[in-house]
């Protein structure tokens, strides 16, 4: 039968759209051919093609990734002019064909395709027996951040790898064994009828070529992309604030609060522009913003005062909250957090940003706030990577999974961590996008790949439709902490939010936030540099040089 092409002449450079870099994620490219779960369909393809391919020929509007206030932007792809020419001549057809790895042969171990390297796609990498499967892993970064720590990055209490690990310590088969990779790259689409993800090699503007695209067939999918920060589509923000969830993110911040720092000292800077460059404001009073407010004031309190003492007086630090700062705390612990900021010099209010400018925010009642360092931190959402996937959602747009974390629409395909919630139709609520439930679903995932697919034969594509999974997962939640700065921090034992349990404030929830997350720091080299790390701060003070 006639097989369709695309018209390579009709393929033009055509603009990017930003998308953010993140965590957990892989970030779909748009203009991509559709078949299954393939990113956005092809512009001007006519939805009853056979095409089930992705073109080699795609070309970007510029070979840079760009920065911009701390987020990753990278190019989307798109197809302008491009057409569905139908020839006479079979000679005239082709499929274009990509590089990578086949699909595996009888005798061959199965191979886990796992996309991401946040909380859930690391728990599960360390837990799976290579001995059963090949792992091959995807993702734009090689290593995991340890999020609840990446606070203390941006102000010197910590440094950044004390906070990152590498992906090949966790699983070391990935460096090692034959058949089980680590690939660089972002997934840009995914065919579940052929079992094969489509990537792209990450370039950050470092690669003299484009970067260029393969394939990997798999036996079983894992997803674990991971979510983006949530900006309620306001105006600037991506252009203007900067996120924390990358070490790059926490990079910049740092970078941006010491440059401005030094900038208020020069000569000539009015006591105006003084005040706004050493304003400091935070949106959103969640853990994340919470802390990085705490760590924020103990460096303004502690190392700025001495550091800085021209300008000590004119440093100032704001949060933003909608509503209640920590909401999912007890009540009686948010009272604390709230006092206790206030008498760390952190001015708290409540208000809803309208617009973000270079230089100031509007929040809805008209007030402008002038601000040198926005940082914003309200939450996160699905990726337009999982956006585009052409599988079931759960409510808020998550990849839809059942009680066994699959995609039940698909065979092979597992779904887990922040990018993943329960279908309505099991009955369970959608989790928090919490560290404890991905890595808590990393562990369960790999214990059902080990001991039930595994155990039955069912790791190859498609032999796992009549096998018994046993138990279905069940998150169980463990409490939540933060730490509020000047030894200062919260536990909070309680299982949900309506329930009763125990409640700690003080400087003995500060013993226990750091004793538990430096227990849970994933390798003995990371946990010496923690402890080395915050002894130093300790007895030294922060580091304020400007690297």
């Amino acid at each position: 039968m006639a097989l369709a092409r695309l018209a390579r002449s009709g393929l033009r450079r055509s603009g990017g759209a930003t998308s953010c870099y993140s965590h957990q994620k892989d970030i779909g490219i748009e203009g991509l051919p559709t078949n299954k779960c393939f990113s956005p369909s092809l512009e001007n393809v006519s939805r009853n093609s056979s095409l089930s391919y992705l073109p080699s020929s795609i070309r970007m509007t510029t070979h840079m990734s760009s920065w911009s206030r701390g987020i990753r932007t990278t190019p989307h792809y798109q197809y302008h002019n491009a057409e569905r020419i139908v020839e006479e001549s079979e000679s005239e057809y082709q499929e274009l064909s990509y590089p990578g790895l086949e699909a595996t042969k009888p005798g061959e171990k199965p191979r886990v395709v796992v996309l991401g390297t946040g909380w859930g796609a690391c728990r599960f990498l360390k837990g799976i027996d290579t001995k059963i499967y090949d792992v091959v892993c995807i993702s734009p970064r090689n290593h995991m951040v340890f999020t609840p720590l990446l606070a203390s990055t941006c102000v010197g209490t910590l440094e950044f790898r004390s906070v990152a690990e590498p992906v090949s310590r966790i699983q070391t088969s990935l460096s090692s064994d034959p058949n089980s990779y680590f690939y660089l790259a972002s997934c840009i689409g995914i065919d579940t009828d052929k079992h094969e993800v489509y990537c792209e090699t990450v370039n950050n503007g470092k690669l003299s070529h484009e970067p260029h695209q393969f394939k990997v067939a798999y036996d079983k999918l894992v997803i674990a992309a991971g979510a983006e920060p949530l900006t309620f589509g306001i105006k600037g923000v991506k252009e203007n604030a900067y996120f924390l969830r990358e070490v790059n993110h926490a990079q910049e911040i740092r970078k941006k609060l010491l440059l401005n720092l030094m900038l208020s000292e020069n000569p000539g800077i009015s006591e105006e522009e003084r005040k706004r460059l050493l304003h400091c404001v935070v949106i959103g009073g969640g853990p994340t913003g919470v802390e990085f407010s705490g760590e924020l004031s103990d460096f303004i309190m502690r190392d700025v005062r001495e550091q800085y003492a021209h300008v000590k007086d004119y440093v100032k630090v704001t949060l933003i909250e909608a509503n209640e700062i920590l909401s999912s705390f007890d009540i009686g612990l948010r009272q604390y957090a709230t006092n206790h900021l206030n008498k760390s010099g952190v001015c708290l209010k409540r208000g809803v940003v309208k617009e973000v400018h270079p230089e100031k925010i509007i929040l809805n009642d008209g007030t402008d706030v002038p601000y040198g360092l926005l940082v914003w931190s309200t939450g996160v959402g699905p990726s337009q990577f999982v956006k585009t996937l052409n599988l079931p959602k759960s409510p808020g747009g998550r990849i839809g999974v059942d009680e066994w974390l699959r995609a039940p629409s698909v065979e092979d395909v597992f779904a887990l961590g922040d990018c993943a919630g329960f279908l309505e139709q099991t009955g369970k609520p959608v989790l928090p996008a919490l560290a404890q439930v991905a890595e808590r679903q990393g562990k369960y995932l790999a214990e059902l790949f080990n001991k039930k697919i595994g155990e039955q034969d069912g790791g190859k594509a498609l032999s796992a439709k009549d096998i018994n999974l046993g138990d279905p997962f069940v998150y169980k939640h463990l409490g939540s902490m933060a730490s509020v700065g000047r030894y200062k921090a919260l536990v909070d034992l309680r299982q949900s939010k309506d329930e009763k349990g125990i409640s700690l404030a003080g400087f003995l929830s500060w013993l226990i936030w750091r004793s538990a997350y430096l227990t849970r720091v994933l390798s003995w080299r990371n946990r010496f540099y923690v402890a080395v790390n915050w002894a130093t701060t300790f007895v030294f003070g922060r580091d304020i040089s400007r690297i």
